[in-house]
């Protein structure tokens, strides 16, 4: 475990250091939601800010030293004082830890609460870092509250989001917000190129429907997202003669179980997401003061028929039921 290292969040600036200031004073709110688009470094800042709250090091007095063993162990996930609650990866997790792969249960929670009301093992606080907090069912949020309305001393809980409006009302009440800024290009080149040759044809395109997520630069490099890629580009070549069903089960492909069906689904809505809001981009900036709405059609149509589709996917309604249904609307258009 001690040779892991934490790494540090890229690109937050003052906002971050603001907040991990604050945790190395133990002057943190009691409970901070994460918040930001998918792969943009939420789990990155959350390991961070915990391990500002937790490592004993006084090299830093504004941060973790991120070299310790504390901050190692943090980056590993297995520092005893932090409690991580999180969906399950894979088939030995969901049968081991009785976890979902959907949702954050009750269940869940309920220990998670527990845990929180015992004296740290080693630091000199107790933290709870939660991904995928919006996952969370409405009874899991509801037996969230009462650790939110009347937390102990020296206790702190992280709470990842990419859409923090699903949690509810009286969750997002009691606690303090953090949102990610994207990432600027060049950053987001200069990290790609540790795993990429810059010259490669997936650099640039990965670089422009990244929209300053370094996570999903990663992802559209993958094989995989470059054939999704592909199906997205002849897809807004014509939309003539399109056959949505077909269309739907090109883009699942070979996928069998619900999970894999699911990522297939994402990664194609994400990308042509991505695609529609370039082209919207570059009208605008061809456009020296405004242009005619008639122009932006049918891509803002379509843009929104993806994020329909995306919540649709969210609330686990069949893929190839919600991708012919979205591809239905653009072969209409």
């Amino acid at each position: 475990m001690s040779s892991v290292r934490l790494v540090a969040p890229l690109g937050q600036g003052a906002a971050l250091q603001h907040w991990q200031r604050r945790a190395r004073r133990l002057e943190m709110p009691h409970a901070v939601i994460v918040e930001g688009a998918r792969g943009i470094g939420k789990t990155t800042v959350m390991r961070w800010l915990a391990a500002s709250l937790l490592c004993p090091s006084d090299l830093d007095t504004d941060g973790p030293c991120g070299l310790c063993r504390t901050c190692s162990r943090i980056a590993a996930d297995a520092f005893p004082d932090v409690h991580v609650v999180d969906r399950a990866k894979d088939e030995t997790e969901r049968k081991q830890f009785d976890k979902s792969f959907y949702v954050i249960s009750v269940d869940q929670i309920r220990d998670a609460r527990d845990v929180l009301l015992r004296q740290p093992v080693e630091g000199r606080a107790r933290v709870l870092c939660m991904a995928d907090a919006d996952c969370m069912t409405e009874e899991a949020q509801n037996a969230l509250l009462k650790t939110l309305e009347e937390p102990t001393p020296a206790t702190f809980l992280l709470l990842e989001a990419r859409r923090p409006e699903q949690l509810l009302s009286t969750v997002r009440s009691r606690s303090q917000r953090l949102r990610l800024v994207p990432l600027d290009d060049a950053t987001l080149k200069t990290e790609l190129a540790k795993l990429l040759p810059p010259h490669s044809a997936s650099f640039d395109r990965a670089i422009r429907v990244a929209r300053g997520s370094l996570g999903q630069a990663k992802l559209a490099s993958t094989e995989r997202a470059v054939q999704l890629h592909d199906l997205v580009s002849s897809l807004l070549e014509t939309n003539k003669g399109l056959r949505p069903l077909s269309m739907a089960r090109a883009v699942l492909g070979e996928a069998e179980d619900l999970r894999e069906k699911l990522a297939a689904a994402r990664t194609f809505l994400w990308l042509l997401r991505a695609e529609l809001g370039h082209r919207i981009d570059a009208l605008a900036a061809a456009s020296p003061d405004s242009y005619p709405v008639a122009l932006a059609e049918p891509w803002t149509t379509w843009l929104e028929s993806t994020v329909l589709a995306e919540r649709d996917l969210d609330v686990l309604i069949p893929p190839e039921q919600v991708l012919t249904a979205c591809l239905v609307e653009f072969a209409g258009s």
